[in-house]
């Protein structure tokens, strides 16, 4: 009897040690997920859709601002110390990818059967590297010119500028002490090197020659662009040096900047800060008769390399990436085009300029040294705007540090 009841305690503590031990572990399966501070306040939503759907997996989200998160990105992966799942932008993946810090997601797509054409090709194409794909896009966007309708027309300008050559006519019609014509960004080497590569493409150059071994910034149209950038900074805010696009768009929404480029995030800014704003989009400008052509910006979510939770850090890919989440999580477009939620309230006429500049738009080279090529880019490019640099002397140098990163 004795013998018994010893052996039945010892199969009780063994099956409770067993249910304490399982119990533990699907406590303990967990995802942490990395993103920008500008996705935070929908995380909420999102996360509670996640709940519903996976009750077992933890989600925990960790938002930071923008300058220096790419550094924190690639020591945090150098050290283990990173994410499950890490929000990149487009020339992120390509960079952490090149470098090794990415796990492949071919696998996971192949036997999940996700069709990566629904997504839009230039995402997909900056996130794979040398035939693997290394992230999945949620959101997608491309620059279009606000203006500001009222201060346009009371200038003698009834429509939109179709060049940069218009654009700047404009911007001196219109430049005073109480409104500058164009809001030009000055300072973030993020807003810079993308507004200004957005004027280059738009007069039909590149940043690299089209097998990406050197730069082409020694080109007429890269010359052109500088120039052009310099000349707008005559009829941009006092405030230049120090503007980047959150400050342009605070300007603009107040009507001191009467033109500045920027994507559709922007729209439910202005919108609050001032409904009744009398302003439109139109696509970004061309120059020098080149076709139109501008850049894809965009975010898509990568699982670190160090992950230790690689399976249920794929479910979290997957379910942020799928058409109806990302719709409610962007605040742009999704990685498949559709518009944001969001805009579902918003004047169509102000939408659809943003949804027609897409198909335009292509991402970065897909180089490994394309962040350190874009900082490159605003490094020397801004020197130009206190004149240290002649936009000659600007292009060329920036010419010559591209060709050295691509070296190394």
């Amino acid at each position: 009897m004795a013998k018994k009841l010893v052996s039945s305690i010892l199969a009780l503590s063994l099956a409770l040690v067993m249910l304490i031990g399982t119990t533990a572990t699907a406590a303990e399966l967990k995802v942490t997920f990395w993103d920008g501070n500008w996705n935070e306040e929908t995380f909420s939503q999102i996360k509670e859709l996640w709940n519903e759907q996976y009750p077992d997996i933890e989600l925990s989200g960790e938002f930071m601002i923008d300058q220096g998160m790419f550094d924190k990105y690639m020591l945090s992966m150098q050290n283990g110390t990173g994410p499950d799942v890490a929000a990149c932008a487009l020339d992120w993946v390509t960079t952490l990818g090149n470098a090794g810090l990415l796990a492949p997601l071919d696998d996971y797509i192949a036997a999940d059967g996700v069709d990566t054409a629904e997504y839009v090709q230039g995402a997909i194409n900056a996130s794979t590297i040398n035939g693997n794909l290394y992230g999945l896009p949620f959101r997608s966007e491309t620059y279009v010119l606000y203006y500001n309708v009222d201060i346009l027309k009371a200038a003698g300008f009834d429509k939109a500028p179709e060049t940069w050559d218009e654009v700047v006519e404009i911007a001196k019609a219109i430049n005073s002490e109480e409104v500058a014509g164009y809001g030009l960004v000055g300072a973030n080497y993020g807003n810079f090197s993308f507004q200004f590569i957005t004027m280059l493409r738009s007069s039909g150059g590149s940043i690299l020659t089209e097998d990406l071994t050197q730069s082409a910034l020694n080109s007429e149209a890269a010359l052109a662009t500088a120039k052009l950038y310099r000349e707008l900074a005559n009829y941009a805010p006092a405030s230049l040096l120090e503007n980047d696009n959150v400050a342009n768009r605070t300007l603009f929404a107040s009507g001191k900047v009467a033109m500045y480029m920027s994507g559709i995030y922007d729209l439910p800014q202005i919108l609050a800060t001032n409904p009744d704003l009398n302003f439109a989009c139109a696509m970004v400008p061309t120059a020098m008769g080149a076709q139109r052509k501008s850049i894809l910006g965009g975010w898509s979510v990568a699982i670190p390399a160090t992950s230790q939770n690689k399976d249920a850090a794929w479910k979290f890919v997957k379910f942020l990436t799928s058409s109806e989440v990302a719709a409610l999580y962007t605040n742009t477009f999704t990685g498949t085009g559709v518009p944001a939620k969001r805009f579902e309230a918003v004047d169509t006429a102000i939408v659809q300029p943003n949804i027609d500049a897409l198909p335009y738009a292509a991402a970065l080279p897909a180089v490994g040294a394309i962040v350190p090529i874009r900082q490159a880019i605003f490094d020397n490019l801004s020197l130009c705007l206190t004149d240290t640099l002649t936009p000659e002397e600007a292009i060329m140098q920036t010419s010559e540090v591209v060709d050295e990163l691509l070296s190394e």
